[in-house]
C-alpha cells in the first residue's frame, strides 16, 4: 500500500452506506481517481465538507494494487468556489465543465495544464461577469480539447492548406479542421460556421482566462463553436455530446 499527497479537484461524490461517500477526483499528479472517505458524513468527521463539487483541495491518500477505490486520509481544502453554487448560470457552466473532463479523462494519466487549466477556468466563472460565462465555457472546451491531442485547425483547409473562402465555413469532425469547398466531398457530412464563428475560435484558443472579458463574442458564435467543437470530440471519443448539466438552458 502506497501513500501519495496531491492536489485535486473535486468532480462529484455519492453517498456510500451510512456515513461515508465515494467521490471523483481529478488530481494534479495522479489523473482522475476515485476515492472513499469513510465516515465523512459524521458531524464530527474532521473531512466533513472536503469533497463539495468544484473543491480544489489538498489530499492524502492510500492507494491499493486490488482496488480500483482509494483511501482517502486526509483533506484540505484550498478553495472552494462556493458562489457558484449561489448563482444558477454560474453553477449549470462550471458543472458542464467538469462533467465534460470527467468524461474526456478515463484514467490515471498526470496532466498538470490540464489540471490548471480547470483551475483557471472555475476561478473565471466565480467573479467574471454575468455576459462572460458562455464565453469561458467556450474558450475552456477549446482548449482541453487541443491538451487531448484533438485541437481544431480553424487557420487553413486541413486538406490542402489554402485559405479558405467565404462567408459560411465548413467543418470536418472527422478531420478536426475547417475544409474547403475545392476539397469537401458529397459524400462526407460537415458542419456549417460563419466566418466571425471562425474568427472568434481562433481568438478563444490562445486567450487567458483573465483577459476573456475583453472579447466581445455574440452568443449566437458561442454556440457555434461549442457545438463544433463538442461534435469533433464526440466523434473521436463517442463522450462529446448532449451534456446534462446545459440541459437546464435548453428550457430558458
Amino acid at each position: 500500500m502506497s501513500i501519495t499527497k496531491t492536489e485535486a479537484i473535486v468532480l462529484k461524490s455519492i453517498k456510500f452506506g451510512d456515513t461515508s461517500k465515494i467521490a471523483t477526483l481529478y488530481t494534479k499528479d495522479c489523473g482522475k481517481i476515485k476515492v472513499i472517505a469513510k465516515g465523512i458524513r459524521k458531524p464530527k468527521s474532521r473531512l466533513a465538507g472536503a469533497l463539495q463539487t468544484f473543491s480544489h483541495i489538498q489530499i492524502v491518500f492510500y492507494k491499493k494494487r486490488t482496488s480500483e477505490i482509494y483511501l482517502l486520509s486526509q483533506s484540505e481544502i484550498m478553495k472552494s468556489y462556493q458562489s457558484l453554487y449561489k448563482d444558477l448560470n454560474r453553477y449549470v457552466f462550471a458543472s458542464a465543465a467538469l462533467e465534460l473532463l470527467d468524461r474526456l479523462i478515463t484514467g490515471e494519466e498526470s496532466n498538470p495544464e490540464l489540471f490548471e487549466l480547470a483551475l483557471a477556468t472555475l476561478s473565471f466563472m466565480e467573479r467574471c461577469p454575468q455576459g462572460s460565462m458562455e464565453k469561458s465555457f467556450c474558450s475552456y472546451v477549446l482548449k482541453l480539447t487541443h491538451l487531448l491531442g484533438y485541437k481544431p485547425k480553424f487557420e487553413r483547409c486541413i486538406n490542402c492548406n489554402k485559405q479558405v473562402e467565404g462567408k459560411i465555413v465548413l467543418f470536418s469532425p472527422e478531420k478536426g479542421g475547417i475544409i474547403c469547398k475545392r476539397c469537401a466531398r458529397p459524400d462526407q457530412a460537415y458542419l456549417r460556421l460563419s466566418r466571425d464563428s471562425v474568427t472568434s475560435a481562433l481568438k478563444l484558443q490562445s486567450v487567458k482566462a483573465e483577459d476573456l472579458s475583453t472579447y466581445n463574442i455574440p452568443r449566437k458564435h458561442l454556440m457555434e463553436i461549442s457545438g463544433v467543437i463538442l461534435n469533433l470530440l464526440d466523434y473521436h471519443t463517442g463522450r462529446g455530446k448532449d451534456l446534462k448539466s446545459l440541459e437546464f438552458l435548453k428550457t430558458e
